[in-house]
């Protein structure tokens, strides 16, 4: 009776462990449905999170009773031989990083706000300070929250100001282009006059008629070439801007290679060429009337807006080839990560 009454009480005091190491296992928390509850690398770059964390793979919000919150970041190969950082977090900053997550156009317009912009940093570098190397241990070297974590925050407001800038590029060139070409043939229209019908034979049996011959007023034509050039500049500039605070950076993706977009860019360049070419002389055909020549332009550098038109449409040809080869290049990576993911492989245990 006494031994049976032994095992009963060792049998419920298993029992009783095993549920209260059940009840000390850490839970996954879903953050949203765009993220789910893991935050990859894309996913980190595209809703700015944990930006001060060197060789960040990817994150999942794990909850402890208590309540207590942990992020557990897995890092990329190379970046710490543990594999792994845990940050300490409140139920208040799990809030904000779900704001962050389902408001993210928003969060990009006030990126501009320098104060907005501060705010946000020092969000981030209250949760990334204290990093662990376990649940329950002591905080990691000072790795990840000195010079490594200043000197990836810089390399990420770097990225972040370039890729800030793409749609200004974008549409200041688009800009340029259509301003150049509309201040050249409204200016040769506006400020170039006929001055004599021609007409009158020469070259004796042939019979060849003279030319018209025309004159240009230059502060006419050069005020409306240059005037509209600037203005269709200045256009673009200001709808790129808005277009860049209204959305996010796209940063380069890890194992993004550069082939396509180089060799799209280098294959653009002979069809842009060409294409510039006939677009000034089209310009000029109309800038001559055709079969006529300008009298008071011995140099001919009244036919400077068409030539820089030229331009424009040879650098608008070469930056559409950069940009297919671009989205090659990124749909490439992420089908490689994709199948990475999909046969269970790691950043770490790849390639061994």
């Amino acid at each position: 009776m006494a031994r049976s009454t032994t095992q009963c009480g060792a049998l419920l005091l298993g029992v009783l462990a095993m549920a209260l190491s059940n009840a000390q296992e850490p839970t996954l928390v879903r953050l949203s449905d765009a993220v789910g509850d893991t935050v990859d690398l894309a996913e980190r770059d595209s809703f700015h999170l944990f930006p001060n964390t060197v060789g960040f793979d990817h994150a999942v919000i794990l909850a402890l009773p208590g309540p207590e919150l942990f992020a557990e970041v897995a890092l990329a190969a190379g970046a710490d031989s543990n594999g792994h950082v845990f940050f300490r977090i409140m139920p208040t900053e799990l809030e904000r990083i779900r704001f962050l997550i389902g408001n993210r156009e928003y969060v990009a317009r006030q990126q501009p706000d320098s104060s907005t912009a501060q705010a946000l940093a020092s969000f981030w570098q209250e949760i990334e300070g204290h990093p662990r190397q376990s649940l329950g241990g002591g905080s990691v070297p000072v790795r990840n929250t000195t010079l490594e974590a200043d000197n990836a925050s810089a390399s990420n407001r770097e990225q972040m100001h370039s890729s800030a800038w793409k749609n200004r590029y974008n549409y200041t060139l688009h800009g340029t282009t259509i301003g150049s070409a509309a201040g050249g043939c409204v200016g040769s229209l506006a400020g170039i006059e006929q001055v004599s019908a021609g007409g009158g034979n020469y070259g004796g049996d042939w019979c060849v008629e003279s030319p018209p011959v025309y004159a240009v007023n230059h502060p006419v034509f050069w005020g409306v070439s240059c005037g509209l050039t600037v203005l269709g500049s200045t256009a673009g500039y200001v709808m790129g801007a808005e277009r860049d605070r209204a959305t996010l950076p796209s940063p380069t993706k890890r194992n993004e290679s550069t082939d396509w977009r180089t060799g799209c860019a280098v294959g653009a360049a002979v069809p842009g060429a060409l294409l510039g070419i006939w677009a000034g002389y089209m310009y000029t055909l109309l800038h001559n009337r055709v079969t006529g020549w300008i009298e008071n332009d011995p140099k001919g550098l009244t036919v400077l807006p068409g030539a820089f038109t030229g331009l424009c449409i040879a650098v608008e040809v070469v930056t559409i080839g950069y940009r297919l080869g671009r989205d090659i290049d990124r749909n490439k990576a992420l089908k490689a990560e994709a199948k990475r993911r999909a046969l269970g492989r790691s950043p770490r245990t790849e390639g061994k």
